[in-house]
């Protein structure tokens, strides 16, 4: 019975050993950023959290909103202050706990949400989660969207690195075979954009695959229900006008195949919330806003030449809003 007991103390040692050694590869990095005043999710929260009532509309959603709305274009051309807070992977979830630490701050009029059927699945990336919660100021928002947003799975991932890491795990490993060089760090940041000056090769476009539908992407359509059910009681009680976006994909993508699930499943859903703005940026105005593949970074996001096109567009619908309600 010893030994048996020797042996599971062992190898319980030997767990917490290599979950601390996960953690200080992982997590010291981005200690070291937020000490350095370089991590881009302590710097957003900041602007948030420091610049109280100071935005006048304000971001939400992934990596296709960071890259795609630019503030600098929002604020010459509609006349106010905006923030871009999109974050990696940002799930609908994240996005209702990130609002309503937001509105505890800050007072805005227009609440721009973006949403594509992969981030309202059950397969979420806990690390970009937690990177972004890490920094609300408030431990209930924080307590709330690891246990209510994420249940026993968010509780698990945040106690246990391996859990939390183990997607970027497989890429390391897969980047130490494959030889493959990681993309250049990212830089250029204004308001929570990020200005990508990449530009998709002619051989990424070649490589493109359809676009995922409700075949081949686990769409949870009750957890997205009841998260963006909570957004919109949450911005229709503080009086605040909800616009819903579709970010673009590339031309040569969109022609693949002829499904439009996720196209028409956001356009049918939105309808039922006549107080809440949906548009579609593949096909608001084409004949003034035309997205070439070389508009994008690679499969999905936009770099600086696609971002001016989603940010015109988003001011253009603003405007359309504005003149039809005056």
């Amino acid at each position: 019975m010893i030994k048996f007991l020797k042996h599971i103390a062992f190898g319980f040692g030997i767990f917490v050993l290599i979950n601390l050694a996960i953690a200080f590869k992982y997590e010291y990095p981005a200690y070291q950023a937020v000490k350095n005043k370089t991590h881009k999710n302590y710097l957003k929260w900041n602007s948030i959290h420091t610049n109280k009532n100071a935005y006048d509309l304000i971001v939400l959603g992934s990596s296709r909103s960071y890259t795609g709305f630019n503030p600098k274009i929002l604020d010459r051309e509609l006349n106010l202050k905006s923030f871009n807070m999109g974050t990696s992977a940002q799930d609908i979830a994240e996005s209702y706990y990130s609002l309503v630490e937001i509105l505890e701050y800050q007072n805005p009029e227009y609440i721009v949400l973006e949403t594509y059927l992969d981030l309202s699945d059950n397969n979420h990336d806990f690390y970009q989660i937690f990177s972004n919660a890490s920094f609300f100021n408030s431990s209930k928002n924080k307590f709330n969207l690891i246990t209510k947003g994420y249940g026993s799975s968010g509780i698990s991932n945040y106690l246990v690195p391996l859990m939390k890491f183990k997607n970027y795990i497989k890429q390391d490993v897969r980047a130490l075979f494959s030889g493959k060089k990681p993309k250049p760090p990212q830089k250029t940041w204004y308001k929570g954009f990020y200005k990508d000056t990449v530009v998709v090769t002619d051989i990424e476009i070649k490589a493109y695959k359809p676009i995922s539908n409700f075949n081949n992407n686990p769409f949870n359509e009750e957890r997205f229900n009841l998260y963006f059910n909570k957004i919109y009681q949450l911005t229709k009680a503080k009086g605040m006008t909800l616009i819903t976006i579709r970010t673009p994909y590339p031309p040569t993508r969109l022609k693949l195949n002829a499904n439009r699930d996720e196209e028409q499943f956001y356009k049918n859903y939105y309808k039922n919330f006549e107080d809440v703005y949906y548009h579609d940026l593949n096909n608001y105005k084409i004949e003034k806003f035309q997205y070439s593949d070389y508009d994008f970074s690679d499969h999905h996001h936009v770099n600086y030449k696609g971002a001016k096109k989603i940010s015109l567009q988003l001011v253009d619908i603003i405007k359309t809003l504005n003149n039809t309600n005056n």
